[in-house]
């Protein structure tokens, strides 16, 4: 299964924010055991990046950084990802260029804490609790 997963899980790892950062991890240890493939885009690293300089050293950034390039499946974003969010109109501007980013890797979900952002896009949107739990059940 290919899971796309979006900036705020990341940083719910990262950033270790209670109460997200367990299923968070239990997401990412998925990831890990070769249970899943998650995608994150170059956005995700970029913004990321942004947030975590109010909380860590550089040093510290550069390092959470490499370990997201080496571990995940790393989306581009381009003039067509931008311009196709642009014409789809839809509520979140950034959260369609991450949908179109997503889509060369043809993702079977995508993991947010912000549905809505996706709501009107077509591919299933789920929280990682959600995932999580249907994960369990199958």
């Amino acid at each position: 299964m290919k899971v796309f997963i979006d900036t705020n899980v990341v940083l719910d790892f990262v950033c270790r924010r209670e109460p997200f950062y367990k299923d968070a991890s239990e997401v990412f240890v998925m990831h890990e055991r070769g249970d899943i493939e998650c995608v994150i885009s170059a956005l995700t690293i970029i913004n990321s990046a942004y947030v975590m300089r109010k909380i860590f050293r550089k040093s510290e950034i550069n390092a959470v950084i490499e370990w997201l390039c080496e571990s995940f499946n790393v989306s581009s974003i381009n003039r067509v990802n931008i311009m196709d969010a642009v014409q789809k109109d839809s509520y979140d501007f950034e959260d369609t260029v991450q949908y179109y980013s997503a889509l060369s890797y043809h993702p079977d979900v995508i993991l947010t804490r912000d549905k809505k952002g996706f709501s009107d896009l077509d591919i299933p949107v789920l929280t990682p609790e959600e995932f999580l739990e249907r994960s369990r059940r199958q």
